[in-house]
């Protein structure tokens, strides 16, 4: 199901912030799936179609001037008469934006033995890359100087977490009770050392960072903008890599509109037919292939061809799927998970549970699936009570 492009989505506002038309596609994958080359492939394809677009690296491994051959950095350079690429460096936003924060953690190292240059220790702890392309794009978005923004996330799934960040601190109704609520697991290891702590959190309330973000997930979380596309190859790796992704990313209300499958080999039928059944294992998510390359893809004109391979004649601000792909609700002792699977109503079923996987073999007219499903943590010691098909979804209960 084709939803409306870019030039007809609906104007909104969001805190005195006009959006008109914005679209944000954010790709995420495994290491090695080519999401960096697809995240560019499509900037160029929107570019050319007359959208401004903004190509932003959110990935510590920065390697969009590498797939571009053209050197971007950490300032939003022009490369293409629609399109502006930036690299994001958490180093130089620290230094430039946030050097209170930075100023008071010294203070609070001051002779633990840490001593200079602790902006860059702090800069490049993990997560801090991530957390400061929310932040910019944020920034983008007031601006209002472009139609359409394509992030380049980093490879591991762990980074997705970033992306629902602002719904937890909004879900805290902005009172801060940590430094730790805002930078989770690495703020631990500094609390310990700092008597200054809570003089942190008065910093971070008056840099408005908890409202910023807060106003981003408002964006985020609206499918009529914002699409999670997620890149993987045919191998049962990046396959469940993308799964856990899509799990991750319903749980918090994130649209995901699209699965791109690089690195299809067309001319072997074993892997056409794995395209197929991966194909299947994402529905009803719309897929869209890309033929496996001899060698490797960079370059402004091979970015281009491989655009124009995954999208055709697609426009790639449409939203290609908007809805949620799986149906969770929680109580007390259990959990009620609804899902569409191929063939629901007439194929033979077997499922098991293995810690946090739902493992649904489906036999159909001679056609043998896998169906893998990562299960919400809380699931992770229920145990499966009943499972039957309604209305050609699937029903699974499972309790403690």
């Amino acid at each position: 199901m084709l939803f409306l492009p870019l030039n007809k989505l609906k104007q909104i506002n969001i805190d005195n912030c006009k959006l008109i038309g914005l679209r944000l596609i954010i790709y995420t994958g495994k290491g090695g799936t080519g999401k960096t080359v697809t995240s560019c492939a499509t900037a160029i394809n929107l570019a050319e179609r007359k959208y401004k677009t903004l190509l932003m690296s959110a990935d510590p491994a920065h390697t969009l001037s590498d797939a571009l051959c053209v050197d971007i950095g950490y300032e939003i350079k022009k490369v293409l008469s629609n399109l502006e690429a930036i690299e994001i460096d958490p180093i130089i936003e620290i230094s430039e934006k946030y050097l209170d924060i930075v100023s008071t953690m010294s203070t609070s190292f001051f002779g633990k033995g840490i001593e200079s240059n602790l902006e860059y220790e702090i800069a490049m702890l993990p997560g801090m890359t991530q957390l400061f392309s929310l932040l910019k794009i944020e920034e983008v978005i007031k601006e209002d100087s472009y139609d359409v923004v394509i992030l380049d996330m980093a490879a591991s799934g762990e980074a997705l977490r970033f992306l629902y960040l602002p719904k937890i601190i909004g879900s805290m109704r902005r009172h801060a009770t940590g430094l730790s609520n805002l930078f989770a697991g690495f703020a631990k290891m500094f609390q310990p050392f700092s008597p200054y702590s809570t003089n942190l959190d008065s910093i971070i309330a008056q840099t408005d960072i908890l409202k910023r973000l807060e106003n981003l997930f408002s964006v985020i979380s609206n499918q009529g903008i914002t699409s999670l596309r997620l890149v993987t190859n045919p191998d049962n790796f990046s396959v469940k890599n993308a799964k856990r992704s899509l799990m991750s990313a319903n749980i918090f209300g994130i649209n995901v509109d699209l699965v791109v499958i690089n690195k299809v080999d067309f001319d072997q039928e074993a892997k056409r037919i794995t395209s197929e059944k991966i194909k299947l294992n994402f529905f009803p998510l719309p897929c869209k292939e890309a033929k496996y390359q001899k060698e490797e893809l960079q370059g402004i004109e091979m970015l281009r061809e491989h655009g124009l391979e995954i999208f055709g004649n697609d426009d790639p601000s449409t939203i290609f799927f908007e809805g949620k792909v799986y149906s969770i609700e929680e109580k007390e002792d259990s959990i009620i998970i609804k899902f569409k699977i191929p063939f629901a109503s007439n194929a033979q079923l077997d499922i098991k549970k293995k810690y946090d996987e739902l493992i649904i073999s489906i036999e159909h007219d001679l056609r043998y699936i896998t169906n893998i499903v990562t299960l919400p943590l809380a699931a992770l010691n229920m145990r499966i009570i009943s499972s039957k098909v309604i209305d050609d979804e699937l029903e699974i209960i499972l309790k403690r």
